[in-house]
């Protein structure tokens, strides 16, 4: 069940993720013919990038978590099974903590944010800090998924 859920919020963000890299693109397309050939520069194209741009990295580091794509370094022999889920463990762990890091001060942040305005957008600059909350929360989901994984893993390890 939390697998078929994880799975549509991953499908629903990396949609999101293709809208805002395709209007990352137009706006920094637009930005550079403004300034370059018509010689008059457009000051939100700035801010609009910059905005697409933290929604695109953060929501591309939880995504990111959930598929495997960060770095991962093995420390350990594969063949000492009940090591290595310890070590995953110890992984997972940490992986909550920063998801809750995440979460909790971004949200903190974007509260604070709140009553200041990005001039060019006339948007109070809590949408420019909202990605931290929103990525630490779906990497919350995601890493309940892979606790899930690993202790039904460690259960089969076991027998």
């Amino acid at each position: 069940m939390l697998t078929r859920l994880c799975d549509l919020v991953t499908r629903v963000v990396r949609v999101l993720m293709w809208i805002a890299f395709a209007a990352l693109i137009a706006t920094v397309a637009l930005q550079v013919l403004a300034r370059n050939v018509l010689m008059s520069p457009l000051i939100w194209t700035s801010d609009v990038a910059q905005l697409l741009f933290a929604w695109l990295i953060f929501f591309g580091a939880a995504v990111g978590l959930r598929t495997g794509a960060h770095y991962r370094v093995d420390m350990l022999p594969e063949g000492n099974r009940p090591l290595n889920l310890l070590a995953d463990a110890v992984a997972l762990l940490a992986g909550f903590a920063v998801a809750w890091l995440l979460l909790y001060y971004g949200w903190e942040l974007a509260m604070v944010r709140k009553t200041a305005t990005v001039q060019s957008l006339d948007i109070s600059r809590f949408w420019m800090f909202l990605p931290l909350p929103v990525s630490g929360g779906l990497m919350m989901l995601y890493l309940v998924e892979a606790s899930m994984r690993l202790v039904a893993e460690r259960g089969e390890a076991v027998r």
